[in-house]
């Protein structure tokens, strides 16, 4: 390594001729000098790099894509994890956190609803199980249908809950509808309430 000529080598031990420790003294004039001269360098570099245009619009197509691939991952399944849309959008999980935070932030995301455009609806559906059915059967028969997230046995009136997530309310109509002609003998009444708002 050359150093520069300010720095005084001073050889402080040797053995058969090689050097075992070698201590470079410098004088404090010529340090104060060269550190004065790299704070000036490192402000030039860094002037430039804060002048230089940044292209920012060039991201945005790739943040759009970035929203739409994860917007389309939990459509499919709206409990999926980071991790698993991490791998599934080609980003890092880091990365997804950011996308589906802000995303949540600007109503895009509300609660387990995907909404593109006004589009999404939540609702609970409160299903009273017809006397001598099986409650549990129903309820695994109906546990991973499209739209619906989730199923609960609740007490009070009703005897399920499902928690559903459809594109609108003609997909609502079209899950009840399914729901009747599956199981006309094991469902004795429907009430569904439609989610306003998430707090």
């Amino acid at each position: 390594m050359v150093f520069p000529k300010f720095f005084q080598s001073k050889t402080l031990h040797e053995t058969n001729g090689q050097t075992l420790k070698r201590e470079f003294v410098v004088k404090n004039v010529h340090f104060t000098f060269f550190r004065h001269k790299c704070s000036i360098e490192f402000r030039k570099k860094a002037q430039r790099w804060f002048d230089k245009p940044k292209t920012v619009a060039s991201t945005m197509p790739r943040v759009a894509e970035i929203d739409r691939a994860i917007l389309a991952q939990l459509r499919t399944n709206g409990r999926m994890s980071y991790v698993e849309l991490a791998k599934e959008v080609g980003a890092s999980e880091r990365t997804v956190r950011t996308h589906v935070r802000k995303m949540e932030e600007d109503g895009t995301i509300r609660g387990y609803t995907v909404r593109e455009g006004g589009v999404g609806l939540t609702a609970l559906v409160r299903i009273k199980v017809s006397p001598g059915a099986e409650i549990g059967s129903f309820a695994s028969e109906v546990t991973g249908w499209d739209g619906i997230e989730i199923i609960y046995e609740v007490s009070g009136n009703a005897d399920l809950v499902a928690l559903v997530h459809v594109d609108d309310t003609m997909a609502l109509r079209t899950l009840l509808d399914k729901m009747w002609l599956t199981a006309p003998n094991e469902i004795a009444s429907t009430t569904t309430e439609l989610v306003l708002e998430q707090y």
